[in-house]
């Protein structure tokens, strides 16, 4: 009887560890869900990091883009040639001013001739305080410039012989620029282009410039 104990006792502890082990007390399970786990964040690390690829794209498009307008600026150049409306048979040329005599009176070089012509339709009178100004201001504007003389038929030559023309710099007359900063006023006597000239001159008198200047002699 006393030899059996030890018998017993030896079973009952096979049994017992046959039991436990089919209860799942192991750890390999548990490392495989981990090592799973792993290569899922693995995996999830990598498509995160494809994503920043495409703003670089997008920044190129937008380099592009800011580039186009530059090219445009190109196509901005004014035409040189002068389109000016000149009266029916007049006399056109081009001459270069050689010498300002007064703000009215220019001497240009035409077909190898210094020739003396006046404005048509202007005058400053020379006992204006206006007149050293006009002058100064005709001489910053004409002088050494090629421009374009114009005459007109309904205009005769002066009583010492000196021809009467307009006088534009590219498309812009400077008879009418005198009388709209109001340093010219308009003559007497009929020439084609009076009623521009006296538009320009009812604005330099409503605007108070030059001449018309009733506070003061300055424009």
């Amino acid at each position: 009887m006393q030899r059996s104990l030890p018998l017993f006792g030896l079973v009952l502890i096979i049994v017992l560890a046959g039991c436990l082990g089919g209860l799942g007390f192991g750890g390999s399970s548990d490392a495989a869900t981990t090592t799973t786990g792993i290569e899922t964040q693995t995996t999830s690390i990598v498509s995160s990091t494809t994503a920043p690829a495409d703003p670089t794209t997008a920044t190129t498009t937008i380099t592009e883009t800011q580039t186009q307008p530059r090219t445009q600026t190109t196509f901005l150049r004014q035409p040189t040639t002068a389109n000016i409306d000149t009266p029916e048979d007049s006399e056109r040329f081009q001459a270069r001013v050689t010498k300002v005599i007064d703000p009215t009176t220019l001497t240009i070089k035409y077909d190898g001739k210094n020739r003396t012509i006046d404005l048509i339709g202007v005058s400053v009178p020379e006992s204006s305080p206006i007149h050293k100004k006009a002058v100064r201001y005709t001489k910053s504007q004409m002088d050494h410039q090629v421009v374009t003389v114009v005459s007109d038929p309904q205009v005769n030559a002066t009583d010492n012989g000196r021809m009467q023309a307009y006088v534009y710099i590219g498309n812009f007359m400077f008879n009418t620029d005198l009388v709209r900063i109001g340093y010219a006023r308009i003559l007497d006597g009929q020439f084609s282009k009076r009623q521009k000239f006296m538009r320009k001159q009812q604005q330099a008198k409503q605007r108070g410039y030059g001449l018309w200047n009733t506070t003061s002699t300055s424009v």
